[in-house]
């Protein structure tokens, strides 16, 4: 009886040390691993040596093995106030921010010198009149995850309609040139 009660908590002991972090989808998928990396509304989790980056919005619940693991300190602290900073930012640059109309134009008359001309640019929510009117985020136009999400998704979306313009004059040209 002893053997078996020894080799049960060996067995036990075992499997708890071989335990990590669990991820939980919204589709009810539960995944073991390691978090590696919290970024950019993103979570870095390995699974049998295989890396996989998943969409914050597409997690239910992280669960961690190691509340010492400066992974998950460093989670905490970004989640302290809103946890939805990032795609806050997102959503309000997808929705006030720009005249995209007249991006495209630009695209149509500058081509790719429009597109490197926005890539240089720093779009702000402060920049953006319907972005500082409309939005209900004001409180964190400051916050460094806000703006480095608001960026990346105002200047993707510009620079996609000056690729559209600048792909729409290429059409013209060919089919005015095939006339």
């Amino acid at each position: 009886m002893k053997k078996i009660t020894l080799t049960l908590t060996a067995t036990l002991f075992a499997i708890a040390s071989f335990a990590g972090d669990i991820l939980t989808l919204n589709n009810e998928m539960v995944f073991e691993g390691k978090v590696t990396k919290i970024k950019d509304c993103a979570v870095v989790f390995k699974v049998d040596g295989n890396k996989y980056i998943v969409p914050a919005s597409e997690i239910f619940s992280l669960q961690f093995e190691n509340t010492e693991d400066k992974i998950y300190t460093r989670y905490m602290k970004m989640s302290d106030g809103d946890p939805n900073k990032c795609l806050n930012g997102r959503l309000d640059a997808e929705n006030y921010h720009g005249k995209k109309g007249g991006h495209f134009v630009l695209g149509v008359l500058f081509g790719p010198f429009a597109m490197i001309g926005t890539a240089l640019a720093d779009p702000t929510p402060y920049k953006g009149k319907h972005t500082y009117m409309m939005s209900k985020n004001k409180d964190q136009f400051s916050d460094p995850e806000y703006l480095s999400c608001y960026r990346k998704k105002a200047k993707g979306q510009l620079i996609g309609m000056e690729a559209l313009g600048w792909g729409a004059w290429i059409l013209l040209v060919i089919v005015a040139g095939g006339l």
